[in-house]
């Protein structure tokens, strides 16, 4: 089946059948087994970055002396693509407690790895709301305000 041989060509065939209406050619099955995998796509990246975002505020919390221009770049370029995605996808929004959790589980994960830092240091429940990770302010003014810096 062409599906499994070469999947560019299957779905510009798809394509062209579907605008042709040719409704009875349409491989359905397939279809919509791709269609529920778009829609997975986007649930991971939105996991994803949410698991790059917390790795990168954990290492900010819990390495104060290696903090980096990098690291808040990485911090902000996580945000806005959470943004992005759920500008794009707003039915993501309602598995937003879910998906923190999965992506904050996997950036603990990372941050154990990356920091050769106790695994009982990093809080093992994730300690940040929806509203702080999406906060530009957090932590940095926080780290301002600890320092005595206005």
């Amino acid at each position: 089946m062409l599906y499994h041989q070469d999947f560019y060509t299957w779905a510009l065939q798809q394509a062209q059948l579907l605008r042709e209406k040719k409704f009875q050619q349409v491989d359905w099955d397939h279809i919509i087994e791709e269609i529920e995998d778009l829609g997975r796509s986007e649930y991971r990246a939105l996991v994803s970055a949410i698991e790059q975002l917390s790795l990168h505020l954990l290492k900010w919390q819990f390495q104060p002396n290696h903090r980096s221009p990098s690291w808040k770049m990485s911090i902000d370029k996580q945000r806005i693509q959470l943004e992005r995605l759920l500008e794009d996808n707003p039915g993501l929004r309602q598995q937003l407690d879910e998906m923190i959790a999965k992506g904050y589980k996997y950036g603990r994960k990372g941050a154990i790895k990356q920091t050769n830092l106790p695994e009982e240091l990093f809080p093992s429940a994730c300690p940040y709301t929806w509203e702080s990770l999406m906060d530009d302010k957090f932590p940095f003014v926080l780290e301002e305000e600890n320092n005595g810096i206005n």
